[in-house]
């Protein structure tokens, strides 16, 4: 079935000292990091794409009620437009 919709997950940012560490509790495949928000947020929709390409997206998780540390907070990351599932066309090179 392909998805040619608005995705959107919940990622937990863990500042790590160093790097942010990034996951997905509704997607485990799609774990990332980056050397400040922006870039882990930039690799965070990247994983989620690689994460769920030709797969039927999971549920997204409400995150209003997890328990989080104080070095973690949520972001929901958002792509639009994307088309997923089985039968998907793989991405093709820029030129």
């Amino acid at each position: 079935m392909n998805h040619n919709v608005e995705i959107k997950y919940p990622a937990i940012f863990r500042d790590e000292g160093t790097y942010w560490d990034v996951r997905f509790p509704d997607v485990p495949a799609a774990q990332t990091f980056g050397a400040s928000v922006q870039v882990a947020a930039d690799n965070a929709a990247n994983a989620l794409a690689i994460a769920l390409f030709e797969q039927d997206p999971p549920q997204a998780s409400n995150p209003q009620y997890w328990r989080l540390a104080s070095t973690e907070f949520v972001v929901w990351i958002t792509m639009a437009d994307v088309e997923f599932g089985p039968g998907s066309e793989s991405p093709k090179p820029m030129s």
